[in-house]
């Protein structure tokens, strides 16, 4: 490999060089987007010229300490060619000057980056190949993809006024209800006990950890056919001590909306049914709080018991946590919904070699970027994506972490007493729930995210 001219990098007393050939431009560091699990050398994602590309630090490669983003000097090199999916970070750029050969030496050493050293003025400077440097590094280029579903970084959003909703469908039509009144969701799949004198949108009692609970047909009560499917769920709402469960077709989302995306109807809806319309992004969606399930227990208020709040703050203090359930080859596994930021479809995301096996790949939301890591991989499952299967993305310490499941069934309340510590390589206990009748493996975040099992 012969140079022509080289870009000299400084480093304390040390000078490198790249050739300018591979050099697209040189700008000041960006903002860093942290990637989790990421490979050696790669300190994250930026956003450069419109494109999002991996900032590989050049001392990290090099086997020195890692560049200080903040550091005036510190800059980026957008590069060219098979390396233009990375940038990469530099400690100080210093001058550009063009080779002479009686002054530079190349070195035939395969294994070492420093392919020449070449005396510019009372310096020498050692002259890097890139592909060496990079030959572990995956050049990756990450295309953007909408997704309709799922809500905004709870961080971001934050950043602004937002409110909570629980998506899901009835009649193939969108409805959301505010999260503060839902308390969990359970399957539909149950026996109901008859009530006489009761509406024709009750669909009777049932039992529920103890307590009897009115379950109320959403669709019949806002006039569509209820049709019977595995979709089916019951989400149980609370309200100033009153219960009562809503049967609706599907769950689709939970999702954060601004304020400014909220509109109140009031006045102009006279049939208590509606609250407002959500304007999302690619349709509106009708959604409903306090005053639509005042109207439902007023409706059905001596078929409702209303727990004294003495009852209501013991009940919350024995409920140790709140949990997404969902399926892997026909098991079921949950999260805590602290983790979870949101759920979408599942979108095709871009492979990143020399890194770890169970890491997928990642995708672009909306301009950040996220891991997807690989749970059938983790628990030797073959992987499997179907119509029902989903990304649950997750904050975990500011990174957001993708995994795909065959499904989402549910979000519960769990109390301690249905709890059993079961310490194992990826989980922390087992949940015992409908009496022992149906087992949940509680995923262990900190143990899924490890390089390295912990067999216990």
């Amino acid at each position: 490999m012969q140079v022509q001219e080289i870009l000299i990098i400084k480093n304390a007393r040390e000078s490198y060089g790249i050739s300018t050939e591979d050099i697209n431009q040189i700008s000041r560091v960006p903002s860093l987007m942290l990637l989790p699990l990421r490979p050696f050398g790669v300190r994250g994602l930026c956003s450069v010229g419109g494109s999002v590309v991996s900032m590989v630090d050049m001392n990290l490669l090099l086997d020195m300490p890692e560049i200080d983003l903040a550091d005036s000097k510190s800059r980026v090199i957008s590069l060219n060619h098979d390396f233009a999916s990375n940038t990469l970070l530099v400690p100080d750029v210093y001058n550009t000057v063009e080779i002479e050969e009686e002054n530079i030496e190349y070195i035939d050493n395969e294994d070492d980056p420093v392919i020449a050293i070449y005396k510019y003025e009372d310096s020498l400077v050692q002259v890097l190949s890139l592909e060496k440097l990079f030959e572990k590094m995956n050049r990756v280029t990450i295309p953007a993809r909408e997704v309709s579903s799922g809500k905004l970084k709870e961080s971001v959003v934050k950043e602004e006024d937002s409110v909570r909703f629980l998506i899901f469908s009835m009649a193939n039509e969108k409805y959301a209800l505010e999260i503060d009144y839902l308390q969990e969701i359970i399957l539909a799949d149950i026996e109901y006990t008859d009530v006489a004198g009761t509406s024709n949108e009750v669909l009777g009692l049932i039992t529920l950890r103890d307590e009897l609970l009115l379950v109320v047909d959403l669709r019949t009560y806002y006039g569509f056919e209820a049709v019977e499917s595995d979709d089916n769920r019951i989400l149980v709402v609370s309200l100033e001590g009153k219960k009562v469960g809503l049967r609706i077709d599907a769950i689709i989302d939970i999702q954060n909306f601004y304020k400014r995306e909220i509109e109140i109807l009031g006045e102009r809806l006279d049939d208590n049914k509606i609250t407002g319309v959500i304007h999302a992004k690619d349709a509106l969606i009708s959604f409903f709080d306090a005053t639509v399930l005042n109207e439902i227990f007023r409706k059905n208020e001596s078929f409702i018991d209303t727990n004294e709040k003495e009852e209501v703050t013991q009940k919350v203090q024995t409920s140790e946590m709140e949990i997404i359930v969902f399926k892997l080859a026909d098991r079921e596994y949950s999260f805590e919904v602290d983790y979870v930021d949101e759920i979408i479809d599942v979108v095709a995301t871009t492979e990143v070699s020399f890194t770890d096996s169970t890491i997928d790949g990642i995708i672009n939301i909306r301009g950040q970027i996220v891991t997807i890591v690989s749970l059938f991989e983790k628990l030797h499952l073959a992987p499997v994506v179907g119509e029902d299967s989903k990304i649950i993305i997750c904050n975990i310490d500011g990174d957001r972490i993708g995994f795909v499941v065959d499904s989402v069934s549910d979000i519960l309340n769990v109390n301690a007493d249905e709890i059993e510590q079961e310490e194992s390589e990826y989980f922390e206990s087992v949940l015992q729930l409908n009496g022992g009748e149906r087992l949940v493996l509680a995923m262990n975040m900190e143990k899924i995210l490890s390089k390295e099992p912990d067999n216990g």
